[in-house]
């Protein structure tokens, strides 16, 4: 083991004067650190700290699986973003198809519900109405080797949640639609809301435009399978909540969906057409955040 670890530091010097156009090839200068790991079926380097940067962290994972392998490469950012501390794993083993990754994972959205064209009567609270979605597969191709521009299909778990917290309440009547109707008499509310589950399918188009700029756009097929009201409120002292299902949601609606990428922080806007409740209480959904 000791040998390997003096073997990788020598050979640092020689990284850095590897040819650039290798697009194998990693450069890094004066580093910090060279540990490197090798088992049955496993060779692990880890290289901390270059020049300029005591930070940086450069790793690479090769597998041995019969006479075949799969390498793993990941270099941390200069510079710190809140993506980087959620994992993604990239299952693409195929080091001749560059164009095209499939990843498991992916950047997750965090936002809030804004509803547009909505009925009368209705007292939605944006910044007490959320949107979390959660993906969990996507598959990119790229125009290029650099990864200027290409498609993206990306596949999310979507939770959507639709707050009142002022006189009115979400009530389901005798056919399963949603109504307004007011509190009980002494009540003091605290919300009524409407949350929405969905199996959601986006397919994007992006482009970059250099450091770390870049825009995707395209439509989103929500496929929701749940939906249910929740009502809290206080009366005589006590606290009350009442729960419905069932509450007759379209099964689905498409959005546009649109993301801005930044070097830190990267913002989406989400608009649907369509209304969110087949009968009843009429609203569509509006939601915008981050992707972390």
């Amino acid at each position: 083991m000791k040998n390997l670890i003096v073997l990788a530091i020598a050979a640092m010097p020689l990284l850095a004067h590897a040819a650039a156009n290798d697009n194998d090839t990693v450069v890094i200068k004066n580093p910090k650190k060279v540990t490197v790991i090798t088992g049955d079926s496993i060779q692990k380097i880890i290289v901390k700290g270059k020049e300029d940067n005591d930070n940086y962290e450069y790793t690479n994972t090769i597998l041995l699986v019969d006479s075949n392998y799969v390498s793993n490469t990941e270099i941390n950012k200069d510079t710190w973003s809140l993506r980087s501390v959620l994992p993604s794993v990239n299952v693409n083993s195929n080091k001749r198809n560059s164009h095209g990754e499939v990843i498991l994972g992916g950047m997750p959205l965090i936002g809030f519900s804004a509803p547009t064209h909505t009925a009368s009567g209705t007292d939605f609270s944006t910044f007490s109405s959320w949107e979390i979605a959660v993906p969990f597969l996507a598959c990119n191709y790229y125009f290029d080797k650099k990864k200027h521009a290409g498609f993206s299909l990306n596949m999310y778990l979507d939770w959507r949640n639709y707050r009142m917290t002022g006189d009115m309440r979400f009530v389901k009547n005798e056919k399963g639609c949603v109504e307004l109707a007011p509190y009980p008499e002494g009540a003091k509310p605290k919300f009524s809301r409407i949350k929405v589950f969905s199996i959601s399918s986006a397919l994007l188009f992006d482009t970059y435009f250099g450091k770390k700029w870049g825009l995707s756009l395209g439509p989103v097929v929500n496929f929701n399978t749940y939906a249910s009201i929740k009502t809290r409120y206080r009366k005589d002292g006590g606290k009350f909540k009442d729960v419905d299902k069932h509450i007759n949601q379209r099964k689905v609606t498409f959005d546009m969906m649109g993301i801005i990428f930044t070097p830190e922080v990267d913002l989406y806007l989400k608009y649907s057409p369509n209304d969110v409740l087949k009968d009843g209480v009429k609203f569509r959904s509006l939601t915008f955040g981050i992707c972390l």
